[in-house]
Parts: structure tokens; sequence; C-alpha cells
């Protein structure tokens, strides 16, 4: 949806392109996702409308709405995919058969998205440094804070409304995995993003260390 989002509000035909074919991307990962379900008894919903879900959309549809491109990146490329590469490459060292086969791909291809995004920000970094840290400081607490919320040990706020009927953190030890394990390995990967981006890391863990446990 995001990518669909950024399409229409792009300009420049390459960026238009660019943006539908994430989206065609995504889309099949989403199918890819429903499928390994399937195959397990599990029926994927698509509750866009959830609490934590909610907050991550409206975030990145502010920065549709101010047309800042360079927010969306910034939501889209440094913070959603960091939890969406580490969590998707966590399970599948642990998922059996084409779950993990499948979890294992979809992490490489996004992490491969990233880099396109890394070379526009670093440039965009370069003109006005102060400026860029401020941006991704502010959308840090925003996004940040909501994605580290649905990897808390507890769900503060009630149901997040991203799992079924009951909150699956509790029963991932089943399948070798945790909670902490993948709020760990998605700060780590969002950490050696923004080193990338050329953020000093002094400041980007101390960024890390407000965020709700």
């Amino acid at each position: 949806m995001n990518y669909i989002s950024l399409s229409e509000m792009c300009e420049d035909p390459a960026e238009i392109t660019d943006a539908l074919e994430h989206a065609q991307g995504e889309q099949g990962h989403a199918v890819a996702f429903a499928t390994e379900g399937r195959k397990i008894g599990v029926e994927i919903t698509n509750n866009v409308e959830a609490k934590h879900w909610k907050r991550l959309r409206d975030a990145f549809l502010r920065c549709i709405t101010e047309r800042d491109f360079i927010g969306c990146l910034i939501v889209q490329e440094i913070m959603l995919e960091s939890f969406a590469v580490a969590s998707y490459s966590c399970v599948g060292k642990v998922g059996p058969g084409s779950l993990g086969g499948t979890f294992a791909r979809i992490a490489a291809e996004e992490e491969a998205h990233v880099d396109h995004a890394i070379a526009i920000l670093r440039a965009e970094r370069a003109r006005d440094a102060q400026r860029f840290d401020d941006k991704v400081y502010r959308l840090h607490l925003e996004v940040m804070t909501t994605l580290a919320q649905m990897l808390a040990k507890e769900c503060k706020d009630g149901h997040c409304e991203v799992c079924h009927a009951s909150c699956v953190k509790p029963s991932l030890f089943e399948v070798s995995l945790s909670a902490a394990e993948l709020r760990g390995a998605s700060l780590q990967q969002y950490l050696k993003t923004l080193d990338m981006l050329g953020i000093p890391g002094e400041v980007t863990l101390r960024w890390v260390t407000q965020l709700p446990v």
C-alpha cells in the first residue's frame, strides 16, 4: 500500500516506475506469505486498521500529504524495512522447509531494496546533515516507538490487533524464537542502516535506548 501511495505522489517517471515495481514486489510477498500460511492451516489476515499498523500507515501518509519524498523513504526503507529484513531472516533460519525458504528469500529481496534508497538519502544528508538528522529523529519517535511496542515483552496497551485472537509472542519459544530476539535483531539492523546513512553511532544508539521495552 505504501508504494502505491508513493507512486501517486511522484512526478518523475523513473520514480513512479520504481515505486510501482516495489508495490508489485510487496504484493508478491504478501501472496507468498499467505500461501505458506495455508500450508500449515493458518489463514493470514490483512488488517490494515489494526492499532499498530494504522499508526504506521498514518505516519507514512502524513509524509505523502506533505509531499515529503525523503520522509517517505525514511519511514519505508529505513525503519519498516529494518524490522522486515531482521524478523524475516530470523524466521527463515528456524522455519521448516518451504516456510523458512520463503522468509529467507523475501528477507534478501527486502534488503536489496534498501541499497537504492540509501544512495538517495545519503545525497540528501550531504546537503544539510543537521536538518536531515532532525527529520530522521522526528520520524524515529513516531514510527520506531510503534514498532518497538509491537515487539515489546508485553502488550501494555491491550491487544495490538496484529495477531489473531491472542498474542503470539508467548508462543514464539515453540519455534525457537522470542520477542526479545526479534526485537534485538530488528534494532541491530536499524542501527546498521542508520550507520550507512552517516548518522553518528553515539547519536543513534541514544535514540534506540529511548524506545519502549
